[in-house]
């Protein structure tokens, strides 16, 4: 998303369809691989929040229903009648082709 809340702008720079690896958190090793249509509000996050330790830097992060991954990926399972949840997850440039990462990052909002 940009600073005015568009999620088009983000799919206007990634091809809609366009599939991005995506994180839980910066350092796990579970990965998921979604559509770029899935994922909204793209922004540098460097704080932790909850019971994390702190980051050691920003990291391109976004939000995602759960309810758009297949049950059990990245370690998220939700009870019957729950769903679907707002996941936070993490973008990162090695997971990533360099030209995907860069338009995503360029949507942020400030």
């Amino acid at each position: 998303m940009t600073c005015n809340g568009n999620p088009a702008d983000a799919m206007s720079r990634a091809a809609p369809g366009t599939n991005v690896v995506i994180r839980r958190r910066w350092n796990e090793s579970v990965t998921a691989r979604v559509s770029v249509d899935a994922l909204r509000d793209f922004h540098i996050r460097n704080e932790p929040g909850g019971v994390c330790g702190a980051l050691p830097r920003g990291f391109l992060s976004a939000r995602i229903w759960c309810d758009s991954l297949t049950r059990g990926e990245l370690g998220h399972s939700c009870q019957e009648g729950t769903a679907p949840h707002d996941l936070l997850v993490c973008i990162l440039p090695n997971d990533n082709p360099e030209a995907l990462y860069e338009q995503l990052r360029a949507t942020t909002r400030r």
